[in-house]
């Protein structure tokens, strides 16, 4: 299979967004303790170090002295001055004093090497002659300016820094000595070693013990850390549940009560960090309490104005539908005046649907009981379908509907407004020769669900969280040829929840759906109290 290998080309102008990986967050315990932890190690490890330094120099020194204590009882037993007693050019190793695992090496004037090594149970052994060899390379066994002078008694050897070289037998520290005889005019050279296991060996057992000890330090401050740290954060958890618990609550249908959620008194005490995010958080509370009571008592008001006015209004409403008629069938009107007069009649008809729409609302709004029966849903879609045919002959109207009856428990008026509505809806937002249908079936879950679709321009996607509230508009993505009060969707829900069921949109160019789902009959008991939405502000 051939693999197309041509470089994706990018338009021009268009910006590659880099991925961004979502920052893990850590818990406020789980930093303190975190930082805790980095001070404490960063102080040990300083400690440690110094510990350390301090003691391998301390050692090192010793070493050095030891090492030069060792070089001139080598000296001595090896080239005793004149005045002393005992055989000149004895093997430096039986020098007595010496320590175990000393070395010494012997250069005569002749370049030959005698190397010996002092075991641990005291004898003494030949040094190998591949360490003689390092020794010789590190330039320990060349003689060097500084001698000692033998039958001199008044001359003081010289001493050079010693060297580090390592051997087969381990690391050691070597100090060579040049021995000019003034006798014999011969020139040799002693070199003394001592192992530096007696440095190493303490620095690596404190080096190690400090590791473990701090570690073991750092494990155990974490867990008392963590310990205090939870224990010191628990009220601020138990804030932090009182301010989850609020913001769950369903603050927008302003009949939630806080007077139960609230940060108890001894966590709401001023003076400390925890008392003061508690009084705090409490305050808040209680400006929101005040803020959702006095938004209750003016949406009350404003249900009872709208109630009272839409019933006022419906007596003058009749009385001027009335008197057109009265004109029209009594007096003899001119052509302008007939359109006058029918001119008068639309718009009293508009504003009584528009009464009657304030008023149904109201009487939702205050809990009040449709009255419910068991009705068949598919019987009013094919009436609500007839209806809308007969008022919208510019627009093609289907009705699927199954045979079997499709049951409800509802009112039929208020039913038979909510499909009445929706049709209305797509007659009025959708031009001329759109299709508009509707389909009553059986969902999967028991329930009955009626949808009303069309085939017209769609809805804009911003307005659709916002096209069942109440006077909201969207003219913008679908043109109204008829007058609209903004009100018919927003009835279509309060009916239906009011019913116990649900309404739903989804939308795109050529494709609107409206889904109305309610409970089969005998499934489930109507609420009898106030929906959850309260009513808006009216517009004009």
């Amino acid at each position: 299979m051939a693999v197309d290998h041509t470089p994706a080309v990018l338009p021009t102008g268009t910006a590659v967004q880099p991925t961004r990986r979502r920052r893990r967050r850590f818990s406020l315990t789980t930093r303190l303790v975190a930082m805790i932890l980095a001070i404490m190690a960063a102080i040990l490890l300083l400690f440690g170090t110094a510990t350390v330094a301090v003691m391998h120099h301390n050692l090192s020194q010793r070493l050095d002295s030891d090492l030069q204590q060792a070089a001139l009882r080598s000296l001595s037993y090896a080239h005793p001055s004149d005045h002393d007693d005992g055989e000149r050019n004895r093997n430096p190793i039986d020098a007595p004093g010496q320590p175990s695992r000393v070395i010494t090496l012997v250069r005569d004037t002749n370049g030959a090497v005698a190397a010996y090594y002092r075991v641990p149970d005291g004898s003494a052994a030949a040094l190998r002659v591949a360490d003689v060899q390092t020794i010789a390379d590190a330039g320990l066994l060349a003689p060097s300016t500084g001698s000692a002078q033998l039958g001199d008694p008044e001359a003081t050897p010289r001493l050079p820094r010693p060297v580090t070289v390592r051997l087969s037998i381990g690391e050691y520290r070597m100090l060579p000595i040049t021995v000019l005889d003034s006798a014999t005019g011969t020139v040799r050279v002693v070199a003394t070693g001592l192992p530096t296991s007696t440095v190493d060996g303490p620095v690596s057992f404190l080096t190690v013990t400090e590791l473990i000890g701090g570690v073991s330090a750092l494990a155990l401050a974490g867990a008392v850390a963590t310990l205090a740290i939870s224990r010191s954060l628990r009220p601020l958890a138990r804030i932090s549940t009182v301010a989850t618990d609020v913001a769950a609550m369903p603050l927008q249908t302003g009949t939630v009560d806080l007077s139960s959620s609230r940060v108890p008194g001894d966590l709401a005490e001023p003076g400390t960090e925890v008392g003061n995010v508690g009084h705090a958080l409490n305050r808040l509370i209680d400006s929101v309490d005040d803020a959702l009571t006095a938004r209750a008592r003016t949406e009350g008001q404003l249900r009872a104005f709208v109630a009272d006015a839409s019933h006022e209004l419906r007596t003058p409403l009749a009385a001027v539908r009335g008197y057109t008629d009265i004109l029209r069938l009594t007096e003899e009107l001119s052509p302008e005046g007939r359109t006058s007069l029918g001119r008068v009649e639309s718009q009293t008809d508009r504003m009584t649907a528009l009464v009657e729409d304030l008023l149904m609302l109201a009487r939702l709004d205050e809990g009040r009981t449709p009255t419910f029966a068991d009705l068949d849903l598919s019987e009013l879609a094919v009436e609500a379908v007839l209806d809308a045919t007969a008022a919208g002959p510019d627009h093609t109207f289907t009705c699927d509907v199954p045979d079997d009856p499709m049951t409800v428990h509802g009112d039929r008026r208020q039913l038979s407004q909510v499909l009445a509505n929706l049709l209305s809806n797509a007659r009025k937002h959708t031009p001329a020769g759109t299709v508009v249908g509707i389909v009553v079936r059986r969902a999967a879950d028991g329930a009955v669900e009626a949808t009303v679709t069309d085939n017209g321009p769609g809805i804009d996607p911003g307005f659709l969280p916002h096209m069942f509230d109440r006077f909201a508009r969207g003219d913008s993505a679908r043109k109204s040829t008829e007058g609209s009060t903004g009100l018919g969707l927003a009835i279509v829900r309060a009916v239906v929840e009011a019913h116990g069921g649900t309404v739903s949109c989804t939308s795109r160019p050529g494709d609107t759906v409206f889904t109305v789902r309610l409970p089969a009959a005998g499934t489930l008991v109507p609420p009898t109290g106030p929906g959850p939405h309260t009513p808006g502000p009216a517009q004009p």
